[in-house]
């Protein structure tokens, strides 16, 4: 049995683009703030994701937006996804 601590990180979905939120990155509030930008027409909106950086994504009615949990090892090794993983295929 492993005694190695897990975190729930939340990922996102933007179209073909994936970004693992920052752990003090507010969900709802993010969610709110996509709801209206979406309503008012479309607009940027910024949000941080792993590694201290921050994204800005253009979010219209057109956008596809998911969001979900994941559970991950919290160790010293644990791996990182990178912030943008392009399906160039």
């Amino acid at each position: 049995m492993s005694d190695e601590a897990t975190v729930v990180r939340t990922v996102m979905a933007v179209d073909d683009a994936t970004f693992s939120l920052a752990p003090g990155q507010d969900v709802d509030d993010l969610e709110r703030r996509i709801e209206a930008a979406v309503h008012d027409g479309g607009r940027f909106e910024r949000f941080s994701v792993t590694g201290d950086r921050e994204v800005r994504v253009l979010f219209t009615a057109h956008s596809r937006v998911v969001l979900w949990g994941e559970e991950v090892s919290d160790g010293p090794f644990a791996a990182e996804p990178p912030p943008v993983d392009w399906d160039v295929g």
